[in-house]
């Protein structure tokens, strides 16, 4: 009898794991269903759809920062083509492994006949900014922890921020990636300027200043007591679970890390309870906004191939070639 491999194991775990975070939640809530049944129902509603915006805007500015950093390595394609390669890869986050999101936006860049070369350095550096961004985010966040233990840190908080500012130096980042470049085998330098570098990390994490504000709005339609002062506490718990998320390769879409990050930092500031709806909530709170933006990705790439298909019969049939640039 074959033994299984390692991959398949591993993606069996994976399956465990997804499967173990779901019904432990689910466990939970069966529990402690009349705290949080009573709970949910006061979810001031129009304040949490209003919060689900600043989640669209994150989204789409992500796609434009992704296409931004395709021209910075010379392999951009058309913005529209760029953005939809972008939303479909969406999909990828539900997939151990985060494969699919370079490979539903290779096939796009493959069509323009962009260098996909380049096009996988592009996604390492996004992935590599928006680590950062979260990352500068969460930093800031703790100058307003609500807790005295921070107090006599902050200027070590403060000197991490400079210190930040100078690691994502290109020749400092590429050294590190150098090292796991020769482990993994692959060329992994980033191959853009020091200028280049600040300036998107600090788009992104402008970026992520726009989510973690939805974020703050999300937790105040449920928790209305959290105050004003603690929005960027709650920002920097946001992009911290985000950070984990992302690096928990062996969760789809960091299920079950983000929402224990979620929780664990919130009860700084509000009962458990409300910390378990905040976390699980603002799974439906980027997962609805998310595939709204899949669907419309996906029809008006619908449309585009039915306008294209019809181009080219009119042209069959008036005996014109179509227009080659339209893509």
């Amino acid at each position: 009898m074959k033994k299984p491999d390692k991959k398949t194991i591993l993606k069996a775990l994976k399956i465990l794991f997804g499967v173990l975070v779901v019904v432990f939640l689910a466990w939970y809530f069966w529990k402690n269903w009349d705290d949080f049944s009573e709970k949910i129902m006061n979810v001031n509603m129009g304040v949490f759809v209003f919060s689900m915006l600043f989640y669209f805007i994150y989204k789409i500015t992500l796609a434009s920062l992704w296409h931004y950093i395709t021209k910075l390595n010379g392999c951009a394609i058309k913005y529209e083509k760029a953005v939809t390669s972008y939303l479909y890869s969406i999909l990828g986050k539900y997939i151990p492994g985060k494969v699919f999101m370079l490979a539903a936006r290779l096939t796009y860049y493959k069509e323009e006949d962009a260098p996909l070369s380049k096009v996988t350095v592009c996604f390492f550096i996004e992935n590599v900014c928006t680590l950062l961004g979260a990352a500068m985010l969460f930093i800031v966040s703790l100058l307003f922890f609500p807790n005295e233990l921070l107090e006599n840190y902050k200027w070590l908080t403060i000197a991490l921020i400079v210190v930040f500012f100078v690691c994502i130096h290109p020749k400092i980042i590429n050294f590190f990636l150098g090292i796991l470049g020769k482990i993994f085998k692959k060329d992994l330098k980033i191959p853009i300027k020091y200028s280049q570098m600040l300036k998107v990390v600090l788009l992104f994490i402008g970026n992520w200043l726009i989510v973690g504000v939805g974020f703050f709005i999300l937790t105040k339609s449920i928790y209305p007591a959290v105050e004003y002062s603690e929005l960027l506490f709650c920002a920097g718990i946001w992009g911290v679970s985000a950070i984990m998320g992302i690096l928990a390769i062996f969760a789809p879409s960091g299920l079950g890390v983000r929402e224990g990050i979620i929780v664990a930092g919130l009860l700084l500031i509000m009962p458990k309870e409300d910390a378990m709806v905040v976390s699980v909530v603002s799974r439906l709170w980027q997962t609805i906004p998310e595939l709204i933006l899949v669907a419309l990705a996906f029809i008006w790439s619908r449309i585009r191939n039915m306008s294209k298909i019809r181009l080219k019969k009119n042209a069959s049939e008036t005996g014109e070639l179509p227009d080659k640039t339209e893509k």
